[in-house]
Formats: structure tokens, sequence, C-alpha cells
């Protein structure tokens, strides 16, 4: 059986010879013990320590990678709702714009016709789409028929609601039409997805 000897300042002191503590088989004395202990504690410490921030950072990247998802979730809705958007406003512009521009023809023709009955000495010719035509109302069907100066020409290359007027003094080129037409491609392009400005987002 091993053994550790005590030695006392009143042993040293008396000459006597230092107790023996029996130690169990195995056994290292305390002082050795407790140095490697603490190096352990250090050594595992630092493990801890570099596994903690290794944690850490991999959270802070999960984060900002769940910030970015859910930023390019929005801005993709974002851009999906205002295409959907514009395309539904040019589809419905489309539906009544010509009838629009139709009515405000008709009542542009009406106008023209006022104007030049009024001045009996005046000729007026109109040049219209047959279609166009076949919509005035008869008092201006009346109108046409019952005044010589007045001559109304039917032309298939005009566009449906387009008006050429001519006068001896100045004539009117109305072509809501080519602006109906304007329109509908402005909205038409609004609506294509922004390739540049989400590539910089």
């Amino acid at each position: 059986m091993a053994a550790t000897q005590l030695h006392s300042s009143s042993a040293h002191g008396n000459g006597r010879q230092g107790l023996r503590i029996p130690m169990l088989p195995g056994k290292t004395p305390m002082a050795a013990k407790v140095d490697g202990t603490c190096e352990s504690y250090k050594a595992g410490f630092r493990d801890a320590s570099i596994e903690c921030a290794q944690e850490k950072a991999a959270l802070q990247r999960a984060h900002e990678a769940f910030v970015a998802s859910i930023g390019a979730t929005l801005n993709e809705t974002e851009a999906r709702y205002r295409e959907e958007s514009l395309a539904l406003v040019r589809r419905l512009f489309a539906a009544v714009a010509p009838s629009l521009a139709r009515e405000a023809s008709l009542n542009e023709i009406s106008a023209l016709l006022r104007e030049r009955t009024a001045h009996s000495g005046d000729e007026l010719s109109l040049r219209a789409h047959p279609d166009l035509i076949a919509h005035l109302p008869d008092t201006e069907q009346k109108t046409l028929s019952e005044n010589p100066k007045i001559v109304l020409m039917s032309d298939p290359s005009c566009s449906p609601s387009a008006i050429d007027a001519r006068w001896s003094k100045g004539g009117l080129a109305h072509d809501p039409d080519a602006l109906i037409e304007e329109i509908l491609n402005v909205l038409g392009a609004d609506a294509q997805p922004q390739k540049g400005l989400d590539d910089e987002q």
C-alpha cells in the first residue's frame, strides 16, 4: 500500500519523523490531481467557448438569411401585385376605350355640323370610318342630307374613331384611337417586370 508523508512545522522543530498517511492503490497525491483538473477545465472551457461562438455565428447567419428571404418575398409579391394590377387596368381600359372614343368622335362631328351650319357660306368636308358614320344619330344624318356644302366621305382606311375635317380656313384631325394605342402601350410597358430595379435591390 502506497503512502504519503505529512510534514508539519512542529515535526521539523522537534526532529521527529513526519506522519505517513496511507494511500489507496491507483490514487495520486491531491496536489497532482488538482493541477490536472485545472488544465482540463481550462481546455474544456476554451472548447466550449469556441463551440458557443460558432453556434452564435451560425444563428446570426440563419437570421440574416431569414431576413433576406422575407425581403425577397415581399419584393416579389409587390412586383407581382403591381404587374397584375396594371394588367387589369390595361384590360379594363382596352374594353371601354373604343366605345368612349366613338362617342367622343360622334360628339365632335355633331359640333362641327352645328358650327358649319351656322356659317352657311362655308363648305365642310368630313372623312371617317364607315362604322363611325353608321353610328351617326338621325339628326346629324338629316343635316348632312339637307346641306350640300357639307360632304361626309366614308374611308375604310381611317381608324375606327378618327375624323378628318377640312374647311376653307382650317381643319381638324381627331384621332382618339392613336391616343388609346399610346396609353395601352404605356400600360403594357409598365406592367412588365422591372428587371433593372429588381437586380439593384
